[in-house]
């Protein structure tokens, strides 16, 4: 079994003079220890290693102390996880908790030092050195970290589970907290530096784009909410944005008009994005080729398509 690292979180505040908290809240801030753990671990090292984390003892006397003991368990041989991945070769729940700032290293900071760093500015940069460190810039300002800091600062899981644990401080009479072990707090944390540690909205990303001919029937239409229409392949109906102008003005001067049966042949831009939820799917009609009028009349060969060339949409 891998070795147990120990280290402590403390609450503070006029409402803990008693030396006592509300189980509604520490229950739910001791989980997100865990899942800070967890998600820290998952972070560097995928599904080859787990945090085991454990409440030690009975809690202190003082402010409110909770003693955890934790240990990182590989799953593979410490060769096969680190061959080819040296920049996130943490090795022990010491230098996880170290990284995310939770137990003092000296002249090292983790991903909690980093945020009170940033007070709440945006990231504008970030530089690789060459002997495997970041360079993470903000206006004028900058600070080198080790990569591993940088990997646990922009996993979303991560700085969720770690704004839970701070949520206590949300509360009337809390207004501080603080980690570290025996020898000295990493990190204080005040009621007023609470906000800079609030976690990111998810950032979608853009995974797929492509312009595609598709075959469309109006189901309705709208001319609000960016003029997105309901359309449908004949399997399928989509919420399409109309970005065609020229299409547009037709159907506001009702030089277009539509009729039951009627099909639009289009070139649709498709664009699919992975999201905290999932992947999302928008179809925007770019260009209407040609509006086909439903069949009304027996086509014959030589003739074309009834009532004019089919070549435009007017």
């Amino acid at each position: 079994m891998a070795p147990m690292t120990q280290f402590r979180i403390t609450y503070d505040g006029p409402a803990l003079a008693t030396h006592e908290m509300d189980a509604r809240e520490l229950a739910p801030a001791l989980m997100a220890m865990a899942d800070l753990l967890d998600s820290s671990v998952h972070a560097l090292h995928g599904d080859r290693a787990k945090a085991q984390i454990n409440v030690k003892g009975s809690f202190k006397t003082g402010s409110f102390n909770v003693d955890f003991t934790t240990a990182l368990n590989f799953l593979k041989a410490a060769k096969d996880i680190f061959a080819g991945d040296g920049m996130t070769a943490i090795a022990n729940a010491t230098a996880v908790l170290t990284a995310l700032g939770l137990v003092a290293r000296a002249g090292y900071k983790g991903v909690a030092q980093v945020l009170i760093w940033l007070r709440g500015r945006r990231i504008t940069n970030v530089a690789l050195q060459e002997d495997g460190k970041v360079t993470i810039f903000t206006d004028e300002e900058a600070v080198e970290v080790e990569y591993h800091v940088l990997v646990l600062l922009r996993d979303l899981t991560v700085r969720q589970a770690l704004d839970r644990v701070l949520a206590p401080l949300d509360r009337d009479g809390i207004d501080t907290f603080a980690a570290g072990d025996d020898a000295a707090f990493a990190v204080v944390i005040r009621e007023d530096e609470r906000h800079y540690f609030s976690a990111p909205a998810g950032e979608d990303e853009l995974i797929l784009e492509d312009v595609r001919k598709m075959v469309l029937s109006i189901v309705s239409l709208a001319f609000k909410d960016e003029n997105k229409w309901r359309l449908s392949d004949g399997s399928f109906t989509i919420n399409a944005k109309i970005s065609d102008a020229g299409f547009l003005a037709g159907v506001n001067s009702n030089e277009v008009s539509f009729s039951k049966g009627d099909v639009l042949i289009c070139e649709v831009k498709v664009m699919q994005w992975q999201t905290t939820s999932g992947a999302r799917t928008e179809y925007e009609v770019v260009h209407v080729v040609e509006h086909r009028r439903a069949a009304t009349q027996i086509s014959f060969p030589g003739m074309g398509r009834p009532g004019g060339s089919g070549s435009d949409w007017r």
